[in-house]
């Protein structure tokens, strides 16, 4: 059935709902602050307007897409509805990667696999459905598109996908560490937990500064991520685990240190 304009609209008004959730404004804030460091940062290469509209465009389609995609899968839509959000999605995502082709193929096809890679992690089994695997997703995701836009690419990108991974496996020790009610079955305890956040944290600063050795990266913005992790974990470390607010800093703490290795790394490339 033909989805006229007035339709659309009120489908697009409909998604407003997921908006309100908390989780989804984080996930749309990284990707906007991701999206805007990745330009910014991109090594040896000046963006014209013309690639800011391009790029910005193209991430506003994106996650238009993400949200109808999610908002089909509400449990309150009906089946009309569920088609209708579909058919805007898939037309959402058809304009998005058709302006990705004024840049490059492989641009093209570096989003489409993004894209397909956080509508899973956000939309799929409800165990894996959490904002920290979609943050982590985008962070790691949104560089190589980017930097590919621009032709800015560099090997160095590919650090981020464990750089990611450890980041998501150590942000899900500090929360059970605060919430260990909420992981009642874990053979760890919330002292184990927090241990192992913090070594994640470092490792990840250790990874950055091995390979900014072997690269020849910019080794003191590496090691400048590393000392700030390392200021980090230690104003973690003095906040006693207690309920919140002070479980919320601790967690805060912990994804800025990852945060704040990651994007030391980048600018370093």
């Amino acid at each position: 059935m033909p989805v006229s304009l007035a339709h659309v609209g009120q489908h697009l008004l409909a998604s407003r709902t997921l908006l309100r959730r908390r989780p989804v404004q984080v996930a749309i804030g990284i990707a906007a602050v991701a999206t805007i460091l990745a330009v910014v940062l991109a090594p040896e290469t000046t963006p014209s307007t013309w690639d800011w509209v391009r790029i910005l465009l193209i991430g506003l389609l994106g996650a238009g897409s993400v949200l109808m995609f999610a908002s089909a899968l509400l449990p309150a839509t009906d089946a009309p509805e569920r088609r209708a959000l579909l058919l805007i999605a898939a037309v959402l995502v058809a304009v998005a990667l058709a302006i990705n082709l004024t840049f490059t193929l492989g641009t093209a096809l570096i989003f489409s696999i993004g894209f397909t890679v956080v509508v899973l992690v956000a939309t799929e089994n409800r165990d894996y459905r959490t904002p920290r695997l979609v943050s982590g997703a985008l962070i790691a995701a949104i560089p190589f598109w980017v930097w590919s836009a621009l032709q800015a690419w560099t090997w160095g990108l590919l650090l981020l996908i464990p750089l990611a991974a450890i980041g998501v496996i150590s942000d899900g020790h500090m929360r059970a560490a605060v919430a260990p009610s909420e992981d009642a079955d874990s053979l760890l305890t919330p002292r184990a937990h927090r241990l192992a956040c913090w070594l994640g944290i470092f490792g990840s600063a250790l990874i950055t500064l091995v390979a900014g050795l072997l690269s020849g990266a910019a080794n003191g913005v590496v090691a400048l991520g590393a000392v700030g992790a390392i200021v980090l974990v230690g104003l973690e470390a003095g906040t006693p685990p207690s309920p919140a607010p002070s479980s919320q800093t601790s967690v805060a703490l912990a994804e800025a240190a990852l945060l704040w290795v990651a994007v030391c790394w980048i600018v370093s490339l």
